[in-house]
Parts: structure tokens; C-alpha cells; sequence
């Protein structure tokens, strides 16, 4: 089976990471992931092609790949904000294919923003029933019409995990003093950064024991070497907009950090992909007060404590987020 991911911009880079973990763990299956120009975060795992850079040579090996693709999964985040399947048509434009017109299974992947203000287009756009299968956001699945070819699928960030390394690097920044809470949001409206800001102010916590850390418009690498040297990470207080698990929240519980977030809009996603309604980040709650007395609370705890908590959450990461979960959640859902 040969898949094809292509999207204008990988948005948090998810696409890419899942056609490098099906390349690597699957045997039946190979991936490339074709995009128009690199993401400006600068992501340390590249597309395999990257069309807005490209050369002729280049440009053809990627329309013999879309050519010979079982399966094609396209995503669709633009700004700005305009509800329309540009992706199909700009790639069919770019790479002279009939995208849309093609007997291959076109899967869609809605990820955030652009999904979120135009529900109401791509859940009643004519296209969408020539389109095999909606994947979503976690978060965006409760606003899918749920029909049987929507389904949520988690952000995925490929990375090696070792539940025995993970739990290591936890006990080991412990020691540290102080211990470093930190919020690094891609967008401040989205992340709810100025509540997230009020809240831990109020706090009002020893500065010996804690320092609180918030980094905005830093290169990708610095926020990798934050998170690794961080041991509690707040990735969102926004219950009325993301309220979900998204890639920069798997990131931190990835690098062994105890990690926050709103979960409230998540509803029936997480059990629909692992059966359970558990999940690996400390819900905040959907109010300033919930938010306040659950950092508290956390913050408070014992180092065994701690450590018995973070060992439950690799523990759920190693049974649902580890690569051959990902790839026969993903693979069960397009190929039937």
C-alpha cells in the first residue's frame, strides 16, 4: 500500500511525522509526505518533498508518488480563513493530476482553526461524499456530523519513547531547584496565555521551589531544550475554543513533563480511539478557579507522588501512543 500525505503547510508538522512512523514500523506500507513549502518552526523531520523549493526533476518524482498512491490524506489549515478544498485543487493544479476526479481514496485531516470557523461549509460541501474518510482533532470530532466515515485520530509526534528513560528524565529534573513551570504558546489567543499568566501570579508559590516560565516566538529547537529541562508544562487554558490534547501537549508529556491542559471538548474522542476516557494530561477544568486549585494541588505533591503519576502516564503512552497503535488506528480507518 503506498500513501501520500500532502498538505500546502504541515501545521505542527503531524502528517509528515505519521508517513515517517508508517515507513519505519510498518512492512505493507511505504509514505511520503508532499508539501508546498516547510513549516516556519523549522521542524527537525523534513517532508520528502517540498514543492515550493522545488526543480522540475523533483516536481515529477513527486507526481509519479500521488500517481501511484492507494491512499491519499490531505490536510486542510489555511490562513487566511477561507473555507474552500484548496488543497485538492492547488496540488491537481501544481502536479496535473485530477485529484478529486481519481479512483484513489481521498481522506481529509481537519486540525484546528480553519475547521473550527467553517463547520458549517465542509459538513455540507458536495465534495465531502466523494471523500472516503474526515479525520479530526480531537477537539474538532464533536463537531463532525459523525457519520461513519468521520472519525477523530490523535495529533501524532514521532518520536522513540522508553517508558524506563521517560520516567528516569522526570526523577531526574526533580532534583532540580527550582522546579520550572512552563507555558510556551504558539498563539496567545488560542492558548489562553494571559489567563494562564493571572492564574499563576495568584499562585503566589515559593520562587526557591518554582519559577514560572513563559516563552513566546522562540525557534523550535530552544522549544525542545525548554521542555527537556522543564518539569511541569502548561500547554492550554482555553475551554471555549481548543479545550483538547494537541501536538504541543504530547510534545511535553514526550520530553517528561507533567502536563496541563483543558480537556473539556475532547467528549467521546479519546475513548472512540483507545476505549477508555483515561488520558496522559491533567485536565485544568473549564474555569479560572478549577485551574487554580488544580496547579496548586499538583505543585504540592510529594516527589513520590509525582513520580507514581508520571509512571501511569507513560504507561499510557507506551499502550496508546506507541508507533504500532498510531499506525493500525490510522490504517483500520482509511483502507476500510
Amino acid at each position: 500500500m503506498k500513501i501520500s500525505f500532502i498538505a500546502e503547510v504541515d501545521f505542527a508538522n503531524v502528517l509528515t511525522e505519521y508517513s515517517q512512523c508508517l515507513n519505519k514500523h510498518s512492512e505493507d506500507i511505504q509514505s511520503k509526505s508532499v508539501c508546498y513549502r516547510p513549516h516556519r518552526f523549522k521542524y527537525n523531520v523534513q517532508h520528502d518533498y517540498d514543492l515550493g523549493n522545488h526543480n522540475e526533476e523533483q516536481r515529477l518524482e513527486a507526481k509519479k508518488w500521488v500517481e501511484d498512491s492507494d491512499i491519499i490524506i490531505f490536510g486542510e489549515e489555511f490562513h487566511p480563513l477561507e473555507p474552500t478544498y484548496r488543497t485538492l485543487r492547488e496540488f491537481s493544479n501544481l502536479l496535473g493530476i485530477d485529484l478529486i476526479n481519481s479512483d484513489k481514496k481521498l481522506c481529509i485531516w481537519h486540525p484546528g482553526s480553519h475547521y473550527r470557523q467553517n463547520v458549517q461549509f465542509y459538513n455540507h460541501h458536495p465534495l465531502r461524499d466523494r471523500i472516503h474518510k474526515h479525520l479530526y482533532a480531537i477537539d474538532l470530532y464533536r463537531l463532525s456530523p459523525k457519520n461513519p466515515n468521520d472519525h477523530p485520530i490523535m495529533p501524532y509526534h514521532y518520536i522513540d519513547f522508553d517508558i524506563n528513560q521517560y520516567i528516569s528524565n522526570f526523577k531526574n529534573k526533580l532534583i532540580t531547584s527550582p522546579r520550572t513551570i512552563l507555558h510556551i504558546p504558539s498563539n496567545i489567543d488560542n492558548k489562553g496565555t494571559n489567563i494562564v499568566n493571572s492564574v499563576i501570579n495568584n499562585l503566589q508559590f515559593d520562587p526557591k521551589k518554582f519559577k514560572y516560565k513563559v516563552l513566546t516566538g522562540v525557534p523550535y529547537s530552544e522549544v525542545i531544550k525548554e521542555k527537556k529541562d522543564s518539569l511541569f508544562y502548561i500547554d492550554q487554558f482555553a475551554p471555549n475554543l481548543t479545550g483538547g490534547i494537541g501536538i504541543a501537549a504530547f510534545e511535553g508529556i514526550m520530553h517528561s513533563n507533567l502536563t496541563f491542559a483543558c480537556t473539556n471538548l475532547v467528549g467521546d474522542s479519546i475513548p472512540l480511539i483507545t476505549g477508555e476516557y483515561s488520558s496522559p494530561v491533567v485536565d485544568l477544568g473549564e474555569t479560572v478557579e478549577s485551574m487554580g486549585s488544580t496547579l496548586n494541588y499538583y505543585l504540592n505533591l510529594g516527589d513520590s507522588e509525582l513520580i507514581d503519576i508520571i509512571t501511569a502516564i507513560g504507561q499510557w503512552m507506551e499502550k496508546y501512543y506507541s508507533p504500532e497503535f498510531i499506525i493500525n488506528h490510522l490504517i483500520e480507518i482509511v483502507k476500510n
